[in-house]
């Protein structure tokens, strides 16, 4: 028995345990089985530039060996007959992997892909590749563990029967050090490479590259090599710019003195780049896959002279976030949007200098004023009212009163730049329409132009906070001297159309005109009921001899009777114009229109706040009677003009002319000659606000009423709000003029290498559309609306700098289309190499550079050497070089197969990027 419980033991015990190197392996084969990479697959021959122009595709996993995290990645190019990674196809019969074709074909050489380790298609020339790479970015730097990695996947590749090269990422990760293994087809290809800090002398110069190619891959074999096929680029960098006038400043105030720039300048944005926004221009000069017998390269002479070079590119570096004035201009003013501070916390005093006697004048003046106002009281002198004396600011007042006089032109006798007639201003048929802003030219786009000259050249934050301060001061003082604001589009604030500061000025301007027109119809209106009601009771008729028919005797009786139907405390005052047929319901007198007062403005934040007030409100019957009580003020107002205007009226007289639709008509006649008719439903209702408030008007005309629009109040509470505003609060007041301003400078800006600016222009308008609409500003979409504006303007001066290094022999259609290239961020080729016009003057580039960068003495010995032509170049900043040959290894009987090396030679250090193969079949 216990025989049996031995043998059963022995028969469960499992010898068979999976090391972890093992299950690495297995798990590798896995994702290359998932990734269906045992299908062999070929692309169509590669063709010129498509590792650039193509996309690259991607995939990865992730993968543990031992506690070690990696990442497992796929790269394929997306060539036409492969849409994604994987793929199926067919085993074609080949002697050479895809890997090996892609090693001897040359259209891709020099490539420039750098990083997400596509580096990998440039140093080795393949269009398809695994790599694996620590995911936590710790080196893997121990030699034994980095061969463990490289043996891993090559076990797998085999196994799954993978063609596709695999790598494996080791040294530090800023070295793009791949080291490499590619198998299949009875061959296998190992991808080494060398990285050195220093480079040896022997390898500085082509023939010592080729010697070191040769003795690598004719180790064994035995036999006399062909010669190799080599394609060479060096690599020219220009930094130094001479003569450049692109770069501009921001222009100062001090300009408003000179003779050649007026203050018509003022009107318009700064645009333009501070410095060069063209980083380095690298060109390269190439040869394409010459026989290593037709040029020579040594220490102590070369043929690799650029200027014979039969092919030329050019790339373009430019600085990232060029440093433009439009852009820096809305930036720092978008910065004080945020800014929480009161006015008198920036400039202190300076916001409460005063003329104390005048400032008592002026307070007495308006305590004892007469209601009727004489021509002088309301007519007074127009011009800005800006401080004297100790009241100098940060900006002085020889700049302060040509800023003045620009924004307030009136003022000034000579004036320069008056604003144009806005009376007809159309916002719905302007190419600009649905931003809310305000009129192109008018006040508030100068004002916001004038603040971001203030912001930025002038003083900066205390500038601006002086400059609002000036304004506010000249806005109070046309308010109190009944003086017009210039430059708005006429009319009732707009909410629909413009800004809010605009809506705040244009409800001042309105104050200004009722307060005028009322005073000057305070007298006149008793004079012209008095005059009216003599009229009325001179009236005379001639008696006739003849009867006269019944309707007619009616009428006149009726006018003979209007005397003493109007009593002297019930006559009828405030009549517009009568009515064309109505008649009243009770007398049959005819129906006047009254005279009533004009509808209570208001500006958007102010209907914001009602609106939030009636929400507050609620919904029971105490808020309902509130909210009814608050809406019919209104409707009391024009019912007391109605009865004032037409005594012995009722109820649905008046319900006739303001709200025809809750006036029924009836098919018959009443005893005047007009359709009868009645109230609707809702007028029927018991206690409505309708018959309530009917019952409580009185008959008052409108001259005569408390004023439901009260000018003087309503300027008062734009002038306080105005007045009240903080620092950030006032650039968020100019901030969607501003935006519309700087949108404007950039649709006009005619840049032909740019021929989709205007599509930009049309999305950034789309948003500044939503941006500008609500009254509580989300000021993210103006940070975006503002960074998209840099971003354009950058690209518009990197177009302007180019067109401008090379304009000046080419022909301007030429140079349109290579700078377009230019701006996409490839290599593009220069027409004609160092022959054609732009190769010239690249040439000139070069040379002016070489000025730059030697001394005085240097330049002298490159002018004294003919015509400098062969000193145009210094040393190359970087030399490429690309060996290939066909050759059998590893023995003489082996099968020949493709052999690679890339070389870079860089100031500090030297890559050699290897793959070289070997036949497995054949030894």
């Amino acid at each position: 028995m216990n025989n049996d419980e031995i043998a059963e033991d022995v028969h469960h015990l499992d010898f068979t345990t999976a090391t972890e190197w093992e299950i690495f392996i297995a798990r590798i084969e896995e994702i290359l089985h998932e990734w269906k990479l045992s299908q062999i697959t070929f692309g169509p021959p590669l063709k010129e530039k498509d590792f650039i122009n193509l996309r690259w595709l991607e995939v990865s996993e992730k993968l543990n060996f031992a506690d070690v995290e990696f990442t497992f990645k796929h790269y394929k190019l997306k060539t036409e007959l492969n849409e994604s990674i994987g793929g199926c196809g067919e085993d074609v019969e080949d002697t050479f992997t895809q890997c090996q074709k892609d090693i001897l074909n040359a259209s891709n050489d020099f490539a420039q892909l750098n990083g997400n380790h596509l580096e990998i298609a440039r140093f080795y020339g393949v269009r398809e590749f695994l790599v694996l790479i620590p995911s936590k970015r710790t080196p893997i730097l121990d030699e034994t563990r980095i061969k463990i990695l490289l043996s891993s996947l090559a076990i797998a590749a085999s196994n799954s029967n993978c063609e596709v090269p695999v790598f494996v990422q080791v040294l530090e990760l800023w070295q793009q050090f791949y080291l490499g293994v590619g198998l299949g087809r009875g061959s296998k290809v190992n991808f080494n490479m060398i990285h050195l800090k220093r480079t040896p002398p022997h390898c500085k110069h082509l023939n010592g590259l080729l010697t070191l190619f040769k003795q690598k891959i004719s180790e064994g074999c035995g036999l006399r090599l062909d010669p190799a096929i080599i394609s060479i680029r060096f690599s020219y960098i220009i930094k130094d710019w001479i003569n450049s006038k692109l770069p501009q400043e921001f222009p100062d105030f001090e300009f408003l003195q000179g003779e050649t720039i007026g203050v018509s300048e003022m009107g318009k944005l700064p645009f333009g780049a501070s410095y060069d926004p063209i980083r380095e221009l690298h060109l390269f000069t190439t040869w394409h896959q010459i026989a290593e017998n037709i040029v020579v390269d040594s220490e102590g002479f070369s043929d690799l002279d650029p200027l014979l070079a039969p092919e030329w590119s050019l790339l373009v570096k430019s600085t990232h976030s060029p440093n433009c004035l439009l852009g820096d201009s809305l930036t720092k003013f978008f910065q004080i949007c945020h800014d929480q501070r009161l006015l008198t916390d920036i400039i202190g005093d300076l916001a409460f200098f005063e003329n104390e006697e005048s400032s008592l004048s002026l307070a007495f003046n308006i305590l004892t004023e007469s209601r009727i106002p004489t021509i002088s009281n309301v007519v007074g002198k127009r011009g800005p009212k800006f401080r004297r004396k100790n009241s100098e600011g940060p900006i002085s007042e020889n700049n302060l009163i040509p800023i003045m006089y620009f924004l307030f032109p009136d003022a000034d006798e000579n004036c320069i730049h008056p604003y144009e007639d806005l009376s007809n201003y159309n916002f719905d048929e302007n190419k600009w329409k649905g931003i809310k802003s305000c009129a192109i030219g008018s006040l508030i786009w100068r004002l916001a132009i004038v603040a971001v000259y203030c912001l930025s050249s002038s003083g900066g934050i205390k500038a601006f906070s002086q400059l609002w301060f000036e304004f506010i001061q000249e806005i109070r003082f046309r308010w109190d001297k009944g003086s017009f604001i210039p430059g708005l589009t006429p009319g009732t604030p707009d909410c629909v159309h413009t800004c809010l500061l605009h809506q705040k000025l244009q409800m001042i301007n309105h104050c200004i005109h009722l307060r005028k027109t009322r005073e000057e119809a305070v007298s006149q209106a008793e004079f012209k009921d008095m005059e009216t009601d003599s009229e009325e009771e001179d009236e005379f008729y001639e008696c006739s001899n003849e009867e006269p028919v019944p309707g007619e005797q009616d009428e006149t009786q009726q006018k003979n009777n209007k005397k003493e139907k109007h009593f002297l405390w019930n006559r009828p005052v405030g009549r517009s114009a009568k009515h064309p047929s109505f008649r009243l319901v009770k007398t049959g007198d005819p129906l006047y229109l009254p005279v009533t007062q004009d509808q209570v403005l208001k500006t958007e934040d102010q209907l914001e706040e009602d609106a939030q007030v009636m929400m507050e409100l609620g919904t029971d019957k105490q808020g309902t009677e509130m909210r009814a009580r608050l809406m019919s003020a209104s409707l009391l107002s024009d019912m007391e003009s109605f009865k004032a205007a037409n005594p012995g009226a009722v109820l649905q007289d008046f319900i006739r002319w303001y709200s025809p639709r809750d006036w029924v008509e009836e098919d018959t006649l009443d005893e005047w000659g007009q359709p009868k008719g009645h109230l609707s439903q809702r007028m029927l209702l018991p206690d409505n606000a309708w018959t309530t408030t009917w019952s409580s008007a009185q008959p008052v005309p409108a001259h005569r009423q408390k004023r439901l629009f009260d000018d003087t109040r309503e300027a008062e509470k734009a002038l306080i709000y105005l007045n009240s505003r903080r620092i950030g609060q006032v650039a968020q007041l100019l901030l969607p003029v501003l935006t519309h301003a700087a949108l404007v400078t950039l649709s006009e800006q005619k840049v032909e290498a740019r021929p989709n600016i205007q599509n930009v222009v049309q999305n950034i308008q789309n948003k500044l559309q939503l941006a500008s609409k609500p009254v509580n500003q989300k000021m993210h979409f103006y940070e975006d609306i503002i960074r998209e504006l840099e971003v354009e303007e950058g690209l518009i001066e990197q177009v302007k700098s180019l067109q401008s290094k090379f304009a000046e022999n080419c022909d301007k259609q030429e140079v349109t289309s290579f700078v377009m290239q230019l701006m996409r961020g490839k290599e593009v080729s220069v027409p004609n190499g160092s022959r054609g016009n732009i190769g010239t003057e690249i040439i000139k580039l070069f040379c002016e550079a070489q000025k730059v960068s030697h001394t005085a003495s240097n330049a002298e010995e490159v002018d004294a050497a003919g015509d400098g032509k062969h000193r145009s170049f210094s040393e190359p900043s970087s030399k490429e070089f690309i060996l290939r040959a066909v050759t059998p290894r590893p023995s003489p009987l082996s099968t020949p197969q493709p052999q690679r090396l890339y070389v870079c030679l860089e100031q500090n250090n030297i890559r050699l990027a290897g793959a070289f193969s070997e036949d497995t079949m054949f030894f």
